[in-house]
């Protein structure tokens, strides 16, 4: 007998459409790193990564004691070793997203995160020996092809430090992804707090002198409240109800604002190689995300 089943069959409509909302909202809210990181005036790199760390935590604990009634020992002994790593993936993730900011365009930072699905699908291959789909590859193909174009036109000075920072912020955002999917039937906002934990030790090493001005640091921990710690809440939350091709697909809304803000607020122009280059890595995206929608919704033999 063969019956039609749609992406989410399985999910109820109204858990299905409060998931798709919150991580459209996820989205909108990751857009904002490169409009606080160019509002912040003197705080260095590291001084940016300590205290939006700080901001994650407290957001992530606060969501935690709020979800189970003031207790947070509970929730943090359910924290295993697939938690503690995806968290360690994640809070390097944090270095090279503030250092890639801070070295070249948004519009290279976001395109180049883009492409960690595809680096996940590698990933996932080489060390799980997960199958890669043959959509998949051709997808790959032209991920590599725009990342090429992009990083070709950034050979000099900081535009080449600036790409190195966003592809390891896109290496080890993979890596968390995967993991992430592995243990995304356990609650996974341990490995947020791990994240927070690793990234604020590990900057805290880095700095001799933690003051900051008012502004700055205000502006620091509300990138670690609501562009991480709430968007990550958002968006581990909505993941459970949504399928991986419509998270990569509702999720592009941040690649899309992310360089409109700062081209409209700070006349920062991405540039046309970047353009192109960005342009080719989108339609590998969207390759990859309709094909897999497609597949999802084929007949299955009960």
């Amino acid at each position: 007998m063969t019956q039609l089943v749609a992406p989410s069959a399985t999910i109820p409509n109204h858990l299905y459409r409060n998931g798709a909302i919150m991580v459209i909202m996820c989205g909108l809210l990751w857009s904002t790193a490169g409009v606080g990181v160019r509002y912040i005036s003197e705080a260095s790199g590291w001084h940016i990564v300590f205290f939006r760390s700080i901001g994650l935590i407290i957001t992530i604990f606060t969501v935690m004691a709020w979800r189970n009634k003031g207790d947070l020992i509970t929730p943090l002994k359910r924290t295993n070793k697939l938690s503690l790593l995806a968290g360690v993936f994640l809070g390097a993730s944090f270095f090279g997203n503030i250092f890639a900011l801070l070295h070249t365009s948004v519009a290279n930072v976001t395109f180049l995160l883009s492409s960690s699905p595809f680096i996940a699908a590698l990933l996932g291959w080489f060390i799980l020996g997960e199958r890669v789909k043959n959509r998949t590859w051709a997808a790959i193909a032209l991920t590599s092809v725009g990342v090429s174009v992009m990083v070709g036109n950034a050979l000099s000075g900081d535009g080449i430090i600036g790409m190195a920072f966003a592809l390891m912020m896109a290496v080890f955002y993979a890596a968390f992804s995967v993991i992430f999917r592995r243990g995304k039937g356990s609650d996974m906002l341990p490995a947020a707090v791990v994240g927070g934990l690793f990234s604020m030790l590990v900057a805290a090493v880095a700095i001799d002198d933690f003051a900051i001005s008012w502004v700055d640091l205000s502006i620091c921990l509300a990138l670690g409240v609501f562009q991480m710690g709430l968007a990550l809440v958002l968006f581990i939350s909505g993941s459970k109800h949504v399928s991986a091709a419509e998270l990569t697909l509702l999720t592009m809304l941040e690649v899309i604002l992310s360089p409109i803000w700062v081209w409209f607020l700070f006349n920062e122009h991405p540039g046309n190689w970047t353009l192109v280059g960005g342009s080719i890595i989108m339609l590998g995206v969207m390759v990859q995300a309709i094909g897999a929608r497609r597949s999802d919704a084929q007949p299955q033999v009960l």
